[in-house]
């Protein structure tokens, strides 16, 4: 039975591979939003402590705890690794 459903998921993958390539359409629907970097006057001091802290941390070879981030967070928090790394 598992076997079964997986080469029927299978086979309508490749059809919706081959019917895709032949109308010349993208494999995937989901496009990528591309926004503008942030300033780094903009990160906040936590998250950019936090990134130093973790480049620190990596450098030692050390293990770091990282808390609870909503989705701003988590990307000014990768802003500020992006800019703590390019001044390493």
């Amino acid at each position: 039975m598992k076997d079964h459903f997986i080469l029927a998921c299978h086979e309508y993958f490749v059809k919706r591979r081959a019917e895709a390539l032949a109308n010349g359409e993208p494999l995937y629907a989901h496009l990528r939003i591309q926004r503008e970097t942030l300033p780094e006057e903009l990160i906040r001091r936590r998250l950019k402590a936090l990134g130093r802290l973790i480049v620190r941390s990596d450098v030692l070879n050390k293990p770091i705890r990282i808390p609870a981030l909503n989705g701003a967070e988590r990307g000014h928090l990768l802003r500020s690794l992006e800019t703590v790394k390019g001044l390493a």
